[in-house]
């Protein structure tokens, strides 16, 4: 075994493995953020038995475990059926340790390339037989104390320090804190970083302070709903299945929601969308704060639009920020040297 070369290989095709984990996970997001969105309809009649409350927790479970499906499809697509199982412990792991959907992305390729060179490992014919159902236990092992010892603890600190800075501006300086707040919200969607600005938002509740409720509000809307309208402005910057997930994303992005919904759109050119993104969503945040946008109800999609202060303003903030989001995507991907035809060609191969 060339050890160079194999490793070489793998990471040389990160962006397929990528987009085959996005494949799989896709169906599992769709179901999940369009069937939790029908239970805004319901309002408050989640009591147990009620079939909004059903809804409501097939959206939860959708929402929840398409991280840990993307992960795992990662891996599989790197080695095959041995890469599902630990790809989808990692991704759970992922989650546990707040590193969000980066850091099972990240998880479910390396948790994939170290099952993929343990499986290499030439043995002796009594070993080998069982070594197939081995590798995936060590490989499982050795991702999952990465992760936890290396990966998870500096992304625990950040968290913490990034609440103890938003916290110290939730008096004062809201249009400092309403920027913060969304570059925050823009650039892990959903990950451990934006979960720390909604959390932080929902808990100032106590204290009534509304500000910041509604300064989350008022991003959470703009990234997926940005790159659908970049989608739109200039369609031959996008693959093909590109422009059709975002086709079929505009309604229950705005019914929903769900910030996760723009992350089969971010992963196949990840840093160029998180930019676009995040500058969309800082510049949505910082007008929130400016003009102290409220939100007096912790609720998504469409049954938040009640209960702002300033309906006016929370709009102002949405079609601006997306607009940003979508110029900039387009702008950064015009100046790229991303190959559409190749990407559509291997979005066939996956497919």
């Amino acid at each position: 075994m060339n050890f160079w070369k194999e490793t070489a290989n793998v990471f040389r095709e990160t962006g397929i493995h990528f987009r085959t984990g996005v494949s799989y996970m896709l169906p599992v997001l769709l179901i999940g953020g369009m069937v939790g969105s029908l239970a805004v309809l319901g309002g408050n009649e989640l009591a147990d038995g009620s079939i909004w409350k059903v809804f409501k927790d097939i959206g939860s479970i959708g929402l929840t475990y398409f991280v840990p499906i993307m992960a795992a499809y990662t891996a599989y697509s790197i080695t095959d059926t041995p890469g599902i199982a630990p790809g989808f412990i990692v991704g759970i792991l992922a989650q546990q340790i707040d590193t969000g959907y980066l850091g099972a992305l990240f998880g479910g390729i390396l948790v994939g390339y170290v099952t993929f060179m343990l499986l290499k490992v030439e043995l002796n014919e009594m070993l080998q037989s069982t070594w197939g159902f081995m590798a995936p236990v060590l490989s499982t092992l050795i991702v999952v104390v990465f992760m936890v010892y290396i990966l998870g603890p500096p992304i625990a600190w950040l968290m913490g320090l990034i609440s103890l800075f938003l916290s110290s501006l939730s008096e004062h300086g809201s249009a400092a804190m309403g920027a913060v707040m969304g570059f925050l919200g823009g650039v892990d969607y959903g990950g451990p970083f934006s979960k720390t600005q909604s959390t932080f938002a929902t808990a100032v509740m106590d204290l009534d302070l509304y500000v910041p409720l509604g300064i989350c509000g008022s991003i959470v809307t703009v990234p997926p709903l940005g790159l659908c309208l970049a989608t739109f402005l200039k369609p031959k910057l996008y693959t093909k299945s590109e422009r059709k997930y975002a086709k079929s994303s505009w309604v229950y992005a705005i019914v929903g929601g769900f910030t996760e919904i723009v992350i089969p759109l971010a992963v196949g050119d990840l840093v160029r969308v998180t930019i676009a993104t995040a500058l969309g969503s800082t510049i949505a945040g910082f007008i929130a704060g400016f003009f102290l946008l409220e939100l007096s109800t912790p609720v998504l999609g469409i049954a938040q639009w009640f209960f702002y202060n300033k309906p006016l303003v929370f709009v102002i903030c949405v079609i601006v920020g997306s607009v940003i989001t979508a110029l900039t995507a387009n702008f950064l991907k015009s100046i790229s040297n991303r190959d559409i035809a190749a990407l559509d060609a291997a979005d066939d191969g996956i497919s």
